[in-house]
Formats: C-alpha cells, structure tokens, sequence
C-alpha cells in the first residue's frame, strides 16, 4: 500500500501528525486510487524524529519519573540538611566536662596517690575528649570557648603543684626531683605549641616517679611543712580566682554572655576541681592534733563540699549583669561567692593544722612513709 499524497497535504493529517496523542504518527492510505481506505500505522523507518518526539510517554513511566526526581530532591535536600545539623550537634557533643572524683579505690593502690590522681587527670581530658586547644579550626572542638579554658587552667594547675612537689621531695633543699620538675615543665602551658606530645611526656615523667616511689629510690613529701605549703597553693589559686571573677562581674559594656565571662568561670572550676582531687588524696587530716581532730574534720568535709560545688558549677548559658540587663543571672558574682565560702572553708582547715602538736607530725609521718 502507498500512501495517497494529496493525503499528506490536507489540514487533517497536519493537525493529526502535529497533536500530542497516545499513538504513534498516522499515514494515510487508500485501497484503491478513488475511495479513502482504513487508516492504518505504518512503522517504517524514514519515520520523521519529530514525530517520535510529538508521541506521547506511557502514564505510568510519567507518574515513576515523578516519583524518582522527588526522591532524589527530597535525598539532596536532606543531605544538605543532615550536614547543617551534623556539625552544631558535634560541638555541643564535644563538650563534655568531667568532675567526677578520682575512685578512692584507684589510689589505694598506687604508691604516691598524689601523683596518681595526676595522672588520672591528664588522661581522662586525653582519653575522654582530646585536648581542645590542639583542635584544627575545622573541628567541631575548635569553635568551643569553655573546655579549652577548663582544660588550659587544668594543666597549669597541675604544673604549678608538680614544681612545687618536685622542690620538696628532691634529695636536698636546693635540688628537686628530676622526674617531678620535668612533669612540671611538660604541663606548663605554651602559646602556639601543640600540647599533647608534651602532656604524654609528663605523664610518662609522673610515671616515672611513680616507679621510684614503689622501688623506695625516690621519697615522698609528706611532710606537715610540705602539707601546708600545699594548702598555702591552694589558698593562692583561690585568691586569683576570685579576683578575675569579681572583675569580670564589674565589667561594663560587654555583651552580657561573653567568651571572656566563659573562659574565667571555666578557669576556676578547673582548679577547684585539682584542689578537690588533690586533697581528697593527700594524707593531711593525719597531720591534725588529735584533740581537735572531730573539728577539723568537720572544716575538711565541709571545703571539700564547696570545692564540688565550685567544680560542678555548670549553667546552660554563662551571663553577666550589665547597667542595663538587669533580668539575667550574674554567674562571676555567684561564683566568686562560693569561692570566697571556700577560702574561708581553707583558713579554718589551716589554723587546725597550725595546732597540731610535734607527737602527732612524727605519727602521721611514720605511718604514710613507704
């Protein structure tokens, strides 16, 4: 059959070969040169693109390329989404701050518990959280302002009580111990220098002096003078604290929730959070005359109870009063009043030590030498 071709010229094929239908381009044919035949598809191959372009698609394949490009957005779009969300959830995951005491049990077994509760302290900011100040500026940890200065305060504290331990335990007045002294110049903080290689090796320092204590090559100080130039430390850092506190409340003309507000309260729960763990390891309630031993230790218990509570001071938002936001809580001016109640706390703790006879010193001492 052949197709007629005064056909392919009338306005009726062109509007047939040129609407959208469901079936395939039509031509025309006639079963003999007078009448018009049946209309029949002829699928030829000198088939026209435009008119497979003109065919319409099956409903189904439409209605799942529909459903595929909106799974796909709705898969980009919650991608982008999930990232948005990943990284705010990963900082506030990343803060995280350990005040819990070191197990008494833990340092039942060690040699010198002073220097164990210092190793504990390092290893529990490497091992629970990494150090935060050594973060690359792409790490959630990076955009914190509270754990860096908690951990930064940590160490320095910590340094400051290993030179002062290394100057009265070294083998004479004027030389300190070599292991203690270096544990001391690991910890100090350092600008621009990563603190983590530095932290291992104080630890490994610490160690060190710990071995020796147990092998009897190295002695420890225990003594009631060494005791109370501790206590004399402790009295120092919470001195300095409350002084940067109260500053930081008197301030004016800062945003009320500022980074430096964050940094000084982070600061001095580090180091009542040293001081607690510290004594709570030491020997020093031996050192108390027994005839005041009951009030002492009353004194003792309740500086340790302000020490926690300065250690676990923790709003959701740190905020400052100012001349004009007088409706926010005052945080500095509330901590620097527990640390005052804890400085009183020390000065009764150490005038019960001052009391404390000669008999008692030679007791206490016999009894935690190794």
């Amino acid at each position: 059959m052949t197709a007629n071709p005064a056909h392919k010229s009338s306005p009726y094929l062109k509007d047939r070969r040129m609407s959208a239908v469901r079936k395939l381009p039509l031509e025309f044919t006639d079963r003999d040169a007078d009448q018009r035949g049946p209309v029949v598809t002829l699928l030829t191959p000198d088939l026209s693109p435009a008119y497979l372009e003109d065919a319409e698609p099956s409903p189904l394949m439409e209605s799942l390329s529909r459903g595929w490009n909106r799974l796909i957005r709705i898969t980009r779009w919650g991608l982008v989404l999930l990232l948005i969300a990943a990284y705010p959830a990963s900082v506030i995951s990343a803060h995280k701050i350990n005040t819990d005491p070191v197990p008494a049990l833990q340092l039942a077994q060690t040699p010198d518990p002073q220097t164990a509760t210092m190793i504990s302290l390092i290893q529990r900011e490497l091992g629970d959280k990494g150090w935060a100040p050594d973060r690359q500026f792409w790490h959630p940890q990076a955009r914190l302002t509270a754990l860096p200065a908690w951990q930064q305060s940590l160490a320095e504290a910590l340094s400051e009580y290993s030179l002062l331990r290394a100057d009265h335990a070294g083998p004479s007045a004027s030389l300190a111990d070599p292991d203690l002294k270096a544990a001391a110049r690991h910890l100090a903080p350092e600008q621009n220098v990563p603190a983590t290689p530095r932290l291992h090796a104080a630890i490994e320092a610490l160690q060190t002096y710990e071995g020796r204590v147990s092998r009897q090559m190295a002695s420890r100080p225990v003594s009631a003078e060494t005791y109370q130039a501790e206590l004399a430390l402790y009295a120092e850092w919470l001195q300095d604290s409350q002084s940067i506190l109260r500053l930081s409340a008197l301030e004016t003309g800062q945003w009320p929730a500022s980074s430096h507000d964050i940094r000084v309260v982070y600061a001095a729960r580090a180091k009542a959070h040293v001081m607690s763990s510290l004594l709570a390891a030491s020997p020093g309630p031996l050192f108390m005359a027994s005839a005041e031993a009951d009030t002492h230790k009353r004194a003792y218990e309740h500086l340790q109870i302000t020490l926690r509570r300065i250690a676990g001071f923790s709003p959701l938002f740190i905020t400052r009063q100012t001349d004009k936001q007088t409706m926010l809580a005052d945080h500095p001016a509330m901590l620097a009043f527990h640390i005052q109640e804890a400085r009183l706390a020390l000065d009764t703790y150490m005038s019960g030590l001052g009391s404390a006879t000669e008999p008692a010193i030679s007791l206490a001492e016999a009894q935690i030498r190794p």
